[in-house]
């Protein structure tokens, strides 16, 4: 279940236009894409250490991924104001996520990442397609011959214009993908949250269906239904099955004396007293009515379970 909904959601989907046409920033720029995805799509289950590793993956491989990419840039920029002002871009980026995930401790884990996951998107599409890819288009003029401030010219020119509008409409769309992929989280996640309460609430109901609310003992209801099986399992496994059946003598009279409240207590006494003995998963203990008790039990031989049924009335009789 978990893996189809993890893969089903990508709150930032790789676009040919985040390219810079440089093979090894590209790769490293996928891997911060599917990082950053990976860190939305651990807003289903909201577990925070699951949500912490996410983050501190995406954020260390951010910071070797700026170191790495510094290094490329500086073959062509060195002692440029370009390359300088990459560099302090890098800079503030981390203490920036820092900040906003740290930045209000009573606010939910999930909504900090939240507002984190937008910062991200939009810091690293414009990283991407106007710095990262203006850098790049600078490089490719000059590996024609051209100087570096006449390449650093051509690249400004070709990131204006229609591309300046590529770039807003890039940046707008993502910015809209995002929050609505958001919501379809939270609805995803309030789904499977209600999903999993129904199921506890089924299984509440079955384990009441089952039970007998005063003792907490299997009930009539599932002795007959065990009961079948039980006895197949007994003649295939070669053992003996043995039903005892218990009724409490007196109990009316001494329900009448001293009243429902001492006689439900004592019923539950008796209940108590078949638990502790029905200890191996073969036993089970029921009440089946009033002060009607019975266990179904597996033995080895009938002597077996004659001593065991003695061991039952023995302790029933001390209380």
């Amino acid at each position: 279940m978990k893996t189809d909904l993890y893969s089903e959601f990508e709150i930032f989907p790789w676009n040919k236009n985040l390219d810079t046409g440089h093979a090894v920033i590209d790769e490293q720029h996928r891997t911060l894409v599917d990082l950053l995805n990976r860190l939305a799509r651990t807003l289903i289950d909201a577990e925070h250490s699951v949500i912490n590793d996410a983050f501190d993956e995406l954020a260390a491989y951010a910071n070797w991924h700026f170191e790495d990419e510094e290094v490329i840039w500086r073959t062509y920029f060195k002692d440029n104001s370009w390359y300088s002002s990459h560099q302090l871009r890098h800079a503030s980026f981390l203490p920036k996520v820092i900040e906003l995930k740290e930045g209000d401790p009573g606010k939910p884990l999930a909504d900090v990442i939240e507002q984190v996951i937008k910062f991200l998107i939009r810091w690293l599409a414009f990283h991407i397609i106007d710095d990262d890819k203006r850098m790049a288009f600078a490089v490719e003029a000059m590996a024609s011959g051209v100087p570096i401030d006449e390449a650093k010219a051509i690249a400004d020119n070709k990131m204006g214009g229609s591309m300046r509008i590529l770039i807003e409409t890039v940046l707008n769309m993502y910015d809209g993908l995002s929050s609505r992929t958001l919501d379809l989280l939270r609805e995803r996640k309030a789904r499977m949250k209600a999903e999993e309460e129904l199921k506890e609430v089924n299984r509440k109901l079955e384990a009441l269906s089952l039970t007998d609310q005063l003792t907490e003992l299997f009930n009539r209801r599932h002795l007959y239904a065990i009961f079948d099986n039980e006895s197949r399992r007994a003649r295939r496994d070669k053992m003996q099955l043995a039903y005892y059946l218990i009724d409490i003598d007196y109990f009316k009279r001494f329900n009448d004396s001293y009243g429902h409240l001492c006689g439900d207590t004592a019923l539950r006494q008796v209940a108590n007293c078949l638990q502790d003995i029905c200890r191996r998963p073969s036993d089970a203990a029921f009440r089946v009515g009033g002060e009607e008790f019975s266990i179904l039990s597996m033995h080895y031989s009938a002597e077996d379970a004659m001593v065991f049924g003695e061991r039952v009335r023995q302790s029933i009789e001390d209380l």
